[in-house]
């Protein structure tokens, strides 16, 4: 017989993370793309193993809808089911209000691009369209000669400076999730910080983002 368990079969290769159920590692993806300023890079894996324990688990919920004896483990099933879907729809709605609020940069920057899913990009592709079209027809096709770039202020301004970009140096809370010795706080050098396993620091975003890529820390 199954066990709630079954939607937590996966776990993360990087050794900091391992044991920990995709459940969990969901959770947290969730709360590192809502915190960071930035958009971070699709889970592809996890997403993929969360989208097919749910499928597996769907199918079990539907073997026991007609025994019984099964009435309970069903309802504890169904429970973690919505929870999971739930976590997931968050992660995936969080990105794309930062997709939404960031297009221009997203599409002019192959890098970030490369942040997205297919499914993503597409819908990045095709809200631009809609987004700049919409600008055109109600905003800048009225301005005056020189004021219709979508992406500048005016013809002698340089090209971007009416792009919104993450602000890297936003100030998040993140949490050490093993001892990584001395982290440079600033650009220049002079200021460092000792980060060990369970510290939790307020910082500026830029020197942890390295951190968060590689796994050292998360974001709460």
């Amino acid at each position: 017989m199954e066990t709630q368990d079954d939607l937590d079969l996966g776990t993360a290769p990087d050794d900091l993370q391992q044991g920990q159920s995709d459940a969990t590692l969901l959770k947290q993806a969730m709360i590192n793309e809502k915190v960071a300023p930035e958009l971070l890079e699709y889970d592809a894996p996890l997403v993929a193993s969360i989208e097919a324990q749910l499928e597996h688990q769907e199918g079990v919920i539907a073997d026991y809808r007609d025994n019984a004896e099964m009435e309970l483990p069903r309802l504890m099933y169904s429970y973690e089911l919505k929870r999971v879907r739930y976590l997931l729809q968050a992660y995936l709605r969080i990105r794309l209000k930062k997709i939404e609020k960031f297009v221009l940069h997203i599409l002019e920057n192959e890098q970030v691009l490369q942040k997205l899913s297919e499914k993503e990009q597409t819908y990045a592709q095709e809200y631009f369209m809609l987004y700049g079209r919409h600008q055109k027809e109600t905003i800048l096709n009225q301005m005056p000669d020189g004021f219709k770039d979508i992406a500048k202020q005016s013809a002698g301004s340089v090209r971007g400076d009416m792009i919104p970009v993450p602000d890297l140096d936003k100030h998040v809370f993140c949490r050490v999730l093993a001892d990584r010795g001395y982290v440079e706080m600033n650009n220049a050098g002079t200021e460092t910080a000792e980060f060990s396993k369970d510290d939790l620091y307020v910082a500026r975003y830029d020197p942890i983002q390295a951190l968060l890529k590689e796994g050292w820390v998360h974001l709460i």
